[in-house]
């Protein structure tokens, strides 16, 4: 556990130097008992704090928000919209890109550029599907 929040730590503090708009990171904690992170945008974040067993996420806004760090499944920062997979860029890659796809092939027949193209094969199907599919499943 020492070693996960060393690195945690690291990370944190390495983001600064190597991002040139803070804006655009979001730090994820994801807890055993939810699969859907907690989020923060780094922007908004005023420092992280390990209290009482807790890892506690101190906001720019006043407010805190506090989790066990014995719940804690993973922690990690990433830009949002990082990966093709998250079709509709709200920096999580879940179902509801994969019915973003979905839609798209009932309203529209040209392809090009689309977001939606995940794989970048020139048409949007259910490859596309698989490959949104396959990527939640390793993550």
């Amino acid at each position: 556990m020492k070693k996960l929040i060393v690195l945690s730590l690291v990370l944190f503090m390495s983001l600064g130097a190597f991002a040139d708009d803070n804006d655009d990171y979001t730090l994820y904690i994801v807890a055993t008992s939810s699969q859907q992170p907690t989020e923060h945008k780094l922007a908004d974040i005023q420092k992280l704090t390990f209290e009482n067993g807790n890892l506690v996420v101190n906001l720019k806004n006043g407010t805190k928000e506090s989790t066990a760090i014995s719940v804690v499944s993973r922690m990690y920062f990433s830009l949002l919209s990082a990966v093709a997979e998250d079709i509709n860029g709200d920096g999580r890659v879940d179902t509801q890109d994969v019915l973003k796809i979905y839609e798209y092939m009932q309203t529209s027949s040209t392809p090009d550029g689309a977001s939606e193209d995940v794989n970048k094969d020139g048409r949007v199907d259910t490859q596309d599907v698989l490959k949104v599919y396959d990527y939640i499943q390793s993550h």
